[in-house]
């Protein structure tokens, strides 16, 4: 049973969350009901394992109970919220009080323009439609295959390009970020004829949020990045010292949400016994070897 459910999220925290899980797409149907052929819908949208259906309803609470849940297949569940009202009072007001530090940012402030369109109607004619699928060019991963079919001479001009985010990071944002993307994990490395653990954290992000991630080093006062892929790269602490004079403290203060709270509780526990030099007995190496295979994604097979 996860202790922290009853826990007020924090704004910041959300807005880290969703720097992490979050998504604002524009959804586009044909349809013969609708003047231009094509209903659109615009979305934010946060999905999760079943395991964190409470998380969910926790933000559901937190957007004003706005918005619905739903079970999708392979043990997923998203929080939508489509209604253009609510986007409008409620989740963009917050993303601009509370703004996103990843390249999310400029996927809202895009998406934003889009549902600021879809207010006035203008997407219930062709010339409002063709401004809403410019805007939609340039957010996220683009046009799907099938609106390129039907709109393949757009004017590619890119006017969010040259953003810039104030990377004004805070405990509670950055305790909703590991929520979503951070990893807590133990690493059994053999020496000679013995093993030892090694206490790993993480973050992975595409390396368009290397800024975001050097700031991160700045703000922590430890860690390093690595490159994993040609895109991708993850910030990291090895160092014994900081994980658990820095970031276990940290952590405690503001807690990790969801069952990653659980991970996060193992941890924690194994750290303890590597403080003791516990782990250099059979007895503690094994206590250690049993926290590790409970973890992560074993703790999403059970």
């Amino acid at each position: 049973m996860i202790n922290n459910d009853k826990l007020r999220l924090d704004p910041y925290w959300v807005t880290g969350f969703t720097d992490a899980e979050g998504c604002f797409y524009i959804l586009y149907t044909k349809s013969k009901g609708y003047k231009t052929g094509w209903r659109v819908q615009a979305c934010f949208q946060i999905g999760l394992h079943i395991r964190d259906i409470e998380l969910l309803r926790k933000i559901k609470l937190f957007f004003n109970n706005v918005g619905c849940i739903n079970e999708l297949n392979n043990n997923i569940v998203v929080y939508q919220i489509r209604d253009v009202k609510d986007l409008t009072n409620v989740v963009i007001p917050h993303f601009e009080k509370f703004p996103l530090f990843t390249n999310k940012e400029k996927d809202f402030l895009i998406w934003k323009d889009i549902v600021i369109l879809i207010n006035k109607k203008e997407h219930l004619n062709e010339k409002g439609l063709m401004k809403i699928i410019n805007l939609k060019t340039f957010l996220n991963k683009g046009l799907s295959k099938e609106l390129l079919v039907y709109y393949s001479n757009l004017v590619k001009k890119d006017k969010y390009e040259t953003i810039l985010v104030n990377y004004d990071i805070n405990n509670n944002w950055l305790s909703g970020f590991f929520s979503g993307d951070g990893n807590f994990h133990i690493s059994l490395k053999k020496k000679a004829n013995n093993y030892y653990p090694e206490l790993i954290v993480s973050l992975a992000q595409h390396n368009r949020n290397k800024l975001l991630l050097n700031s991160l080093i700045n703000f922590l006062e430890c860690g390093k990045l690595e490159y994993y892929s040609n895109n991708n790269m993850r910030f990291v602490i090895y160092k014994f010292s900081n994980i658990y004079d820095k970031i276990i403290p940290l952590f405690k203060e503001y807690p990790i949400q969801g069952i990653k709270f659980l991970d996060f509780q193992d941890f924690c526990q194994a750290a303890e016994l590597i403080k003791k030099k516990s782990h250099l007995t059979s007895n503690g190496l094994e206590q250690v070897r049993t926290i590790k295979a409970r973890m992560n994604l074993a703790r999403y097979k059970k």
